[in-house]
């Protein structure tokens, strides 16, 4: 049975949950991203081979409408706490089974664009250790 899911409507917050920020009326696209480094094998006498180390690091990127110049923009708060680590949680269809949650590192956003226009930005989040798969509640 084929499964392509559409991602939409879903969800993206930051913070704990007393103080959450929503970034879900504002965020245009989502995606969780491995990035995988292995090393070369270590070759030994014996003919044999040890696997490389091998490493990974992953990285939540976010398209994000701008919202600058209101008050309590998801734009300033981006800029406010650049650096910190938060809990964050991104259900990318909430009408299906599953979110995604763990530890982001927050960094800032381009604000402004070319004039007449409404403008985007794309901004990616270190993940702090593993992320979690888990069930909607």
């Amino acid at each position: 049975m084929v499964k392509a899911p559409t991602v939409g409507p879903g969800s993206f917050t930051i913070g704990a949950a007393d103080a959450l920020t929503n970034f879900s009326s504002q965020m245009r696209g989502g995606k969780l991203v491995p990035n995988v480094t292995k090393g070369d094998p270590i070759d030994v006498l014996s003919g044999e081979q040890a696997p490389g180390d091998r490493t990974e690091e992953n990285t939540l990127v976010v398209t994000l409408q701008s919202d600058f110049g209101y008050t309590g923009s998801n734009a300033e708060w981006l800029w406010e706490h650049r650096g910190e680590q938060h809990p964050f949680e991104y259900v990318p269809n909430s009408t299906l089974e599953r979110k995604i949650s763990g530890v982001i590192v927050v960094e800032p956003i381009e604000i402004g664009g070319d004039v007449k226009t409404k403008p985007s930005a794309e901004v990616t989040f270190d993940v702090i250790g593993d992320p979690i798969f888990s069930d909607i509640a």
